[in-house]
């Protein structure tokens, strides 16, 4: 008994089995697929061939499949059907009907930012669906991203490597300090701040390397009081009168009433971006995320210009 070899079938012959198997007419079937006859004809004889079977029994009156024929066009009809599936995936991925973007952020970006610019990229682009992971901080976004997990991370860029960065907006770094604190009027002095315990985050936090740098060339000591790895726990503490804190704006919010916010002495600000792998391969949906993201930057900074003139 010899052996089918499977390589030799084409598509094309089980797209004529089936459509001769539906319409009951090799001149039907022709007609359907845009072919002539004898195309169709050879198609069915030469799939015959391979199989080593007789799939129609032709006549009069048109094509009817043989007891084989019945036995085998399901099958041909699920390989047709898997192959529209994948062309129709592929077509989606690289088109805009479909998809997805996995979003890696940071807490405070996560939080107080990502959400309109996902209620934008929905608006526009229904069928992309969007996954967020949040992040303690831009070490793990990168790592995140470099290990394919995710296709664009949101976070403070502090020496990105591998990555190209889209820069998004600046964001302040403040005082916060206690309900009670005493403060003069006019800008702050080291001299004031000194008076409270500092609270920081952790030193292994490295979206507060910058932080720290900051801190080691003031021209005064502050003494650390506390260090915790939750923005908002800290933020808590101080409302509790337990001291003072620097951290970005964005970090900070929702400030608890009564906390007392300051501009520092000497200004500090991380810079804010999107971030994708440099040598990546991306799809159409995250070049629109991205566009999206772009866009409510450009929003963001329209407004702030109106406010302030």
């Amino acid at each position: 008994m010899s052996t089918v070899d499977v390589s030799k079938i084409k598509l094309f012959q089980l797209r004529a089995f089936a459509a001769v198997a539906e319409y009951g007419s090799f001149g039907k079937a022709a007609a359907e697929l845009e072919l002539t006859q004898s195309a169709i004809s050879h198609a069915i004889a030469s799939l015959e061939a391979e199989l080593g079977v007789v799939l129609f029994s032709r006549g009069r009156r048109g094509a009817a499949l043989t007891p084989t024929g019945t036995e085998v066009i399901d099958n041909a009809r699920q390989i047709l059907h898997h192959l529209d599936q994948l062309v129709s995936t592929t077509q989606q991925a690289r088109g805009l009907a479909g998809g997805q973007v996995r979003v890696a952020a940071i807490r405070s970006l996560a939080t107080h930012w990502l959400p309109q610019v996902i209620a934008a990229f929905k608006q526009r682009y229904p069928q992309i669906g969007v996954t967020i992971t949040r992040c303690v901080n831009h070490g793990e976004v990168q790592t995140v991203l470099q290990t394919g997990a995710a296709d664009v991370g949101l976070m403070d860029i502090y020496h990105p490597a591998g990555l190209k960065v889209y820069e998004l907006f600046a964001d302040d770094y403040i005082a916060l300090l206690p309900p009670r604190a005493v403060l003069p009027d006019g800008p702050l002095t080291w001299a004031q701040l000194r008076q409270y315990p500092l609270i920081l985050p952790v030193p292994n936090d490295n979206s507060y390397t910058l932080l720290r740098e900051y801190l080691a060339q003031l021209p005064v000591h502050l003494d650390i009081a506390y260090e915790l790895n939750e923005d908002s726990t800290i933020v808590s503490m101080v409302a509790e009168g337990l001291g003072m804190t620097i951290l970005p704006y964005f970090a900070a919010i929702p400030i608890p009433l009564g906390v007392r916010v300051r501009a520092l002495p000497l200004p500090l600000k991380r810079q804010l971006g999107a971030a994708v792998l440099a040598d990546g391969i991306h799809s159409p949906p995250i070049y629109a995320f991205l566009d999206t993201i772009q866009q409510k930057r450009d929003e963001a900074v329209s407004a702030a210009s109106l406010a302030s003139g």
